[in-house]
């Protein structure tokens, strides 16, 4: 169910983080190289790491983007996805698998505080809810693993 659809709560977007992001490195380990190779490439990846620098990439800038509108300041549309997807890219190539991993890692937690953190109003901003549910939900299921859990109602 899309984002437009429903009015998630901070707890339904908490469960999603539970029951999707934080099995994604464990269930891409359990997939062979050749796997994770053809994952990336059906992604539209080059490699490995730039689909998970992509995912944790995306998660840092709804939080930004989120504090912003927050603070009172506007924030202006994303016109070019491929272009901020390509940054991200750009910004993490040198970057080691398992220092990838470590900042996923991390970016899954400090996701997961901001949104235990977040006034419950702050979802009633149509922009904030929509950006924290697509990161949660709608970018899981767009980025599942082929051993991924499904999430509920998705």
């Amino acid at each position: 169910m899309s984002p437009e659809e429903q009015r998630l709560s901070r707890a339904d977007l908490l469960a999603a983080l539970e029951k999707g992001w934080r099995h994604y490195l464990p269930k891409l380990r359990e997939l062979s190289e050749e796997e994770q190779a053809r994952y990336a490439r059906e992604q539209g990846f080059a490699r490995i790491e730039d689909v998970i620098a992509h995912i944790f990439g995306w998660w840092e800038l709804s939080m930004q983007r989120t504090l912003q509108i927050l603070s009172g300041h506007e924030v202006p549309m994303v016109n070019d996805m491929d272009e901020i997807n390509a940054e991200i890219v750009e910004r993490f190539k040198h970057w080691t698998r398992a220092d990838i991993e470590e900042r996923f890692t991390a970016a899954l937690a400090a996701f997961e505080q901001f949104l235990i953190d977040l006034p419950e109003k702050a979802l009633e901003n149509n922009h904030i809810h929509l950006w924290l549910s697509i990161d949660a939900i709608d970018h899981y299921e767009a980025h599942r693993l082929p051993n991924g859990p499904q999430l509920p109602g998705a």
